[in-house]
C-alpha cells in the first residue's frame, strides 16, 4: 500500500499542481500591465509609449494564462484556484474588448431593433440601385525606409493593384531618382515632393493632377500636402503623405502635437473636406494620441474592414512584425471597400494598400 506524506494528495505531490498556477500568474503578468497602461489618466513617456504598441500580443500571455488557470482548477479545485481563474477571464475578456472593434467591422454586431427607432450605431439603408456610386480610388502608403523600398516590386505592386495615389515617406533624392528610372512618371505622372534629405523627406504620386500645397508646418519630417482632382467625385480630394515623428526619449511632446496637428489641419479644410492621410503614423489604436485623431471624425481603413491588427512594423527584420502603425485614414463621405498589408524588400515597413469609393 503505497503511503501518502503531508505534501502528496491522491498520490500526486501538490508542488506539480502549483506549477500551473504560477505559470498562470507569470503569463497574465504582461496582459495586467498593459491594461494598467491604457487605463492610466495621465500621459505616459518612454518606454511606456513603446510598451503599449504590444497590447495585442498581450492576448496570447493571457490565453495562456487563462489556460493555464483553468488546468490548476481541473486538477485541484479550490475557491481560490476558482477567484483566478475568473481574474484572468476578466483580464482576457477586457483586452478583447479593447481590440474587438479592429477585427469586427462597424454595424457587424448590430440587431435589427424592435419597433421604428433606428440605434446610432446601425448603418443607413443602402442607397438605390439606380444611384451610380462615386469613382473608385486605390491608394497606397509605404515608408521606404533608411535602404530603400525596392523599385521594381514597388512598381509591380503598383501595377498589380491598380494603385491610383502613392504616398512615400522617408523618400530620400536617390529613392526618387531609382523610382522614377524604374518608370514611376509613367504610371504616375502626378506629383508633389518634399526629398530635399535624406530619410526626412516624402513625396505624394497621382494617375489624376495634384496640386502640391505646403507640407505640414513644424513636423519634424516633411509630410507632403496636395490637393487631387478626381473625376466624377464631389469636390477636391485632400492628400497627406503622414510621417509623425516617433515617441522617443526627448520627442514625445513632438510627437503628440503632430498627432493633434493632423487632426485641426484635417477639419480646417474648406468645402467638402474630402480628406485623406495616409503613411507612417507612429502609433497604434491603443495609444490614446491616435484614438484622438481618429476620433475627429476620420475612419480608419484598417479597423473598418475588419484587418486593424494587421501588423505593419516591422518586417524584413529578424523579429517578427507585431505592431500597426501605417494606416489610412479617411473623412467622412469617404467609403472603405477594401484594405491590405504589403511586404515589399527593402524598407523595415509594410505596404498599406485600401481601395476607396468617393462620393
Amino acid at each position: 500500500m503505497r503511503e501518502y506524506g503531508p505534501g502528496v494528495r491522491g498520490g500526486r505531490p501538490r508542488r506539480a499542481w502549483s506549477r500551473w498556477s504560477a505559470a498562470a500568474a507569470v503569463l497574465a503578468m504582461p496582459g495586467a500591465a498593459l491594461v494598467f497602461l491604457r487605463m492610466v489618466p495621465w500621459d505616459v513617456g518612454t518606454p511606456w509609449i513603446q510598451l503599449l504598441a504590444l497590447f495585442p500580443a498581450g492576448l496570447i500571455t493571457t490565453t495562456a494564462a487563462l489556460a493555464a488557470a483553468v488546468v490548476a482548477l481541473v486538477r485541484n479545485t479550490g475557491p481560490r484556484r476558482a477567484v483566478a481563474a475568473a481574474l484572468v477571464a476578466g483580464l482576457l475578456a477586457v483586452q478583447l474588448g479593447w481590440v474587438l472593434d479592429r477585427v469586427v467591422p462597424p454595424g457587424t454586431l448590430a440587431t435589427p431593433p424592435s419597433g421604428n427607432v433606428q440605434p446610432a450605431n446601425v448603418q443607413s439603408p443602402a442607397p438605390p440601385a439606380d444611384l451610380a456610386p462615386g469613382p473608385v480610388l486605390t491608394v497606397m502608403a509605404v515608408n521606404v525606409g533608411y535602404s530603400g523600398v525596392d523599385p521594381g516590386a514597388l512598381l509591380a505592386e503598383i501595377r498589380t493593384r491598380n494603385v491610383d495615389v502613392l504616398a512615400l515617406p522617408e523618400l530620400a533624392p536617390a529613392g526618387l531618382k531609382a523610382l522614377d528610372k524604374a518608370g514611376l512618371s509613367t504610371l504616375l505622372p502626378s506629383r508633389a515632393t518634399d526629398v530635399d534629405w535624406d530619410v526626412i523627406g516624402s513625396a505624394l504620386f497621382s494617375r489624376f493632377p495634384l496640386e502640391q500645397v505646403e507640407r505640414v508646418p513644424g513636423s519634424a519630417f516633411h509630410q507632403s500636402r496636395a490637393v487631387a482632382v478626381i473625376p466624377s467625385a464631389s469636390g477636391p480630394v485632400h492628400l497627406t503623405a503622414v510621417h509623425v515623428d516617433s515617441p522617443r526619449r526627448g520627442h514625445i511632446t513632438s510627437w503628440r502635437q503632430e498627432l493633434r496637428q493632423l487632426g485641426e489641419l484635417w477639419q480646417a479644410l474648406p468645402g467638402s473636406r474630402l480628406a485623406i492621410l495616409l503613411g507612417d503614423f507612429n502609433a497604434s489604436a491603443d495609444h490614446s494620441e491616435f484614438r484622438d485623431l481618429v476620433a475627429t471624425g476620420l475612419s480608419d481603413a484598417a479597423q473598418v474592414t475588419g484587418k486593424g491588427l494587421a501588423p505593419t512594423w516591422p518586417v524584413n527584420s529578424p523579429a517578427p512584425a507585431f505592431v500597426a502603425i501605417d494606416h489610412v485614414l479617411v473623412s467622412p463621405g469617404i467609403e472603405v471597400v477594401d484594405f491590405d498589408v504589403v511586404t515589399l524588400p527593402g524598407t523595415d515597413h509594410a505596404a498599406v494598400v485600401a481601395r476607396l469609393v468617393l462620393p
